[in-house]
């Protein structure tokens, strides 16, 4: 046999090695998470960040590269060159507002990565903040990612306005005041992932989220005395993607999300981008829940970057989701030096 065969045979064999212990890794950390699903899904969600994944159906996991990955694989926070910096801003539904910066650093280059991100939602009822520093190095075509994150919430800290007694009369709004429940919230959160680039066409992601996600509870409410503590845990998801360049103005790809336990959804999210000239993209993509119910998501976004050939990497990105419930749109500006 050929001395590259064996060469290329060894390495491939490796690789493969390396994705099957990944994957008994997620197997057994799934069994673990899913018996301590949360029954607070409604906290600390995961909208999906970054207007290019959010405008292909939310398929990110494989697609995107970054400072725009961080939220959805830890794997993936390698730039394409150098520092990048990322800034999200998301109307989620109409009535929540996120905003979300990131930085992607490159320790060495092709290598190792640490990327840092921050982010800030909501309003009064509540407020959740979150910090997450995460670490990426290559092997060969594998890249395999940790993050650890700290998160943070207060709430029941909203008052009612004059324009709200119009609603409601004296006794209901005193009523309300009284038992109106408040309190702070905190936990960390630990995440992996990989992507594996198996050709110059074709990535393929695995990320897991909330592997060890506990979150402390201290609530407190007028209508009863002293403080209620309790722990309980953000349901952990493991998403699977893959991301093809099916020539060089349009691309393709396709996540799927399992599920684990009552308290989540298994969905399917794919997505295109076609880039009719270098510096324009414009993206579409819908993202199915196999729940029963006709709740399908579709998604529409375009972006804008300048020519490689420029010294300073600038690119902005728009998406607009169309939900059954109501619409959410995201901006982000991505900056690479």
């Amino acid at each position: 046999m050929p001395t590259v065969w064996i060469l290329y045979t060894n390495k491939r064999m490796r690789r493969l090695s390396l994705l099957s212990i990944w994957i008994a890794f997620l197997v057994l950390t799934s069994e673990v998470g899913a018996r301590q699903l949360s029954s607070i899904p409604g906290s600390f969600v995961d909208v999906g960040v970054g207007a290019k994944g959010a405008g292909m159906g939310f398929a990110g996991t494989a697609t995107l590269q970054g400072a725009e990955a961080v939220n959805w694989n830890v794997a993936a926070v390698y730039p394409s060159n150098g520092l990048e910096a990322g800034f999200s801003y998301v109307d989620q539904l109409g009535l929540i507002n996120y905003g979300h910066f990131s930085l992607a650093l490159p320790l060495r280059t092709d290598r190792n990565v640490v990327a840092l991100s921050v982010q800030y939602s909501g309003d009064d009822a509540p407020v959740e903040e979150s910090i997450h520093i995460s670490y990426a190095h290559r092997l060969s075509t594998l890249w395999m990612g940790i993050g650890l994150g700290y998160r943070k919430a207060i709430y029941g800290k909203n008052v009612l306005s004059s324009d709200d007694y119009v609603i409601f009369d004296g006794q209901e709004v005193a009523e309300g005041v009284v038992n109106q429940i408040s309190g702070q919230a905190s936990g960390y959160v630990v995440d992996a992932g990989i992507k594996l680039l198996l050709s110059s066409d074709l990535t393929f992601g695995v990320s897991a989220k909330n592997i060890r996600s506990p979150i402390h509870w201290n609530s407190y409410s007028g209508s009863r005395s002293g403080t209620i503590s309790y722990v309980e845990s953000v349901p952990m998801e493991i998403s699977t993607g893959i991301h093809y360049k099916l020539s060089d103005h349009l691309q393709g790809a396709i996540d799927w999300v399992p599920t684990f336990g009552s308290d989540a959804q298994s969905r399917i999210g794919f997505g295109v981008s076609f880039n009719p000239v270098e510096a324009i993209a414009l993206r579409t993509g819908r993202m199915i829940f196999q729940d029963g119910y006709k709740n399908e998501v579709t998604t529409f976004g375009f972006g804008v970057q300048t020519p490689k050939s420029f010294g300073i990497q600038l690119q902005a990105n728009y998406a607009y989701v169309a939900s059954p419930i109501a619409h959410t749109q995201q901006i982000s500006l991505i900056v690479g030096l």
